[in-house]
């Protein structure tokens, strides 16, 4: 069973858990969240937000290497690796 990890989105007032092997944009929209997002695979960067904490985003392709080094992620395909602090008001 994969473990679970707290994902706490800070301009929402909101913490829910996600699996690692659950993406946190999905787990969020369950949750009742309206993020935005558009390709759902990693190659647009619409869902792009800044995160504090571990994700596996392996699968993207988008996003840049400084952008990545200055903590932001793509939610439709990050699963948490530890826990998380979500800021969605900060994008690239």
């Amino acid at each position: 069973m994969p473990e679970r990890h707290e994902v706490r989105f800070e301009n929402e007032d909101l913490t829910i858990e996600v699996a690692e092997d659950e993406y946190v944009l999905s787990k969020a929209e369950e949750a009742g969240l309206d993020l935005p997002y558009s390709c759902r695979m990693g190659t647009c960067s619409v869902c792009a937000a800044r995160v504090e904490g571990d994700v596996d985003q392996s699968e993207g392709m988008i996003l840049t290497e400084g952008e990545k080094e200055d903590g932001y992620v793509l939610l439709c395909i990050a699963e948490p690796r530890s826990e998380l602090s979500v800021d969605t008001d900060d994008v690239p």
